[in-house]
């Protein structure tokens, strides 16, 4: 692996150690986010470090049933768990989104037992027109007037500008990383991808931009595969544990697109330059097409678009056992797939620390499906 690709790794797996040392060199202030619809730019302009919030993959969950009901989504209160623990200390505030019902309902629950010198809910609208892009545009100015209360500094709108060419830039880089995967021999397996992606959330924008360039060359002097394995795309919410990445592509496949919110989802869109900023991010991350506040006909269009543009011959739904915007999406999605584009699909539902042993046999079965209809 190329050093850049490792440091990107190792950002993953060490993920509160690795902000713990960046708030110690920076004295920045860390302001934590969930999913790919908080405009980041806000927070970095603001002078502060955006940090989207993900649970480790270490121990079960022990204390946040106390808070949150047990039917809710296991990564969300994982999350929690681990919050409540003292895990996340490296926060001093956090964005939650209108998105899914258990980061919606998480807000209250925060703010009454975890209360951070900023604590902040964004009203993310359901559908994109003209009226929503205005109240989303007047939402994100009532949480910049709230950012510039909390530092005490004005958010200018050359800040603000600066912060979206910064993001555009690395946003294009990332497409440039998730492009190398239409090659027939892909140069880079997709839990790589997803590493890349990943460790984004944490690190700088300028600093990952930078790995990513660095990665990117090093990636053209790698040895092309001596097989080409079968082409997935993989499509869930948060599909985060790492091990079911490896797992797929050690059966013989490679996940060389995927429609999750922690991977392209978050950098499909490009916030237009040079005009109003605000406006501006309103009409970009509203068409973030995540399952929640998108209609399933653009996240189909999302999706066929990755499978004509990838080579795809199968999908893989991997949907969180209670994630039921996920679910709602599914049967319609998986419609459209099979008889619009002739795609074989196939669901598996997954948990925080889940078994992998049960999935691996079905995962299996299917990949080799893949490889008989292939000769």
């Amino acid at each position: 692996m190329s050093k850049a690709l490792e440091i990107m790794a190792d950002t993953v797996r060490n993920g509160p150690d690795v902000l713990a040392r960046i708030k110690a060199r920076t004295s920045k202030k860390m302001v934590g986010y969930f999913f790919p619809v908080v405009p980041e730019e806000l927070i970095y302009a603001a002078g502060l470090h955006p940090v989207q919030i993900y649970p480790l993959l270490q121990e079960m969950i022990t204390e946040a049933d106390a808070h949150l009901q047990s039917y809710l989504c296991s990564y969300v209160r994982a999350t929690w768990d681990q919050v409540i623990k003292g895990k996340a200390s490296y926060l001093d505030g956090i964005i939650i989104p209108r998105s899914c019902e258990a980061v919606t309902f998480l807000y209250q629950t925060w703010k009454r037992n975890n209360p951070l010198p900023f604590t902040e809910y964004l009203n993310v609208p359901w559908k994109k027109s003209e009226n929503t892009i205005l109240f989303f545009t007047k939402e994100l100015e009532r949480v910049k007037n709230h950012l510039e209360t909390f530092t005490g500094k004005r958010i200018s709108s050359e800040s603000l500008e600066k912060a979206i060419a910064l993001y555009n830039r690395h946003r294009s880089l990332m497409r440039k990383v998730y492009d190398l995967q239409k090659a027939d021999f892909p140069p880079l397996s997709g839990l790589e991808t997803l590493q890349m992606a990943m460790s984004g959330f944490l690190l700088d924008k300028e600093e990952h931009s930078q790995l990513l360039e660095e990665a990117l060359t090093e990636i053209e002097q790698r040895s092309a595969p001596l097989e080409s394995p079968v082409r997935l795309l993989l499509s869930g919410g948060c599909v985060i544990d790492v091990r079911l990445w490896e797992m797929i592509e050690s059966r013989g496949a490679s996940i060389v697109a995927n429609d999750v919110a922690n991977g392209a989802r978050a950098f499909s869109h490009t916030v237009e330059e040079g005009q109003d900023p605000l406006a501006s991010l309103a009409r970009a991350y509203i068409s973030v097409p995540c399952a929640f506040n998108t209609s399933v006909a653009d996240r189909f269009a999302f999706v066929s678009a990755a499978i004509k543009s990838h080579g795809i011959k199968g999908v893989i739904f991997a949907i969180n056992r209670n994630c039921e915007t996920e679910k709602f999406d599914y049967p319609e999605l998986s419609r459209k797939i099979k008889e619009k584009l002739g795609i074989p699909t196939f669901l598996i539902e997954t948990d925080y620390m889940s078994n992998m042993e049960p999935l691996r046999t079905r995962i299996e079965a299917f990949i080799e499906m893949l490889q008989d209809e292939g000769e």
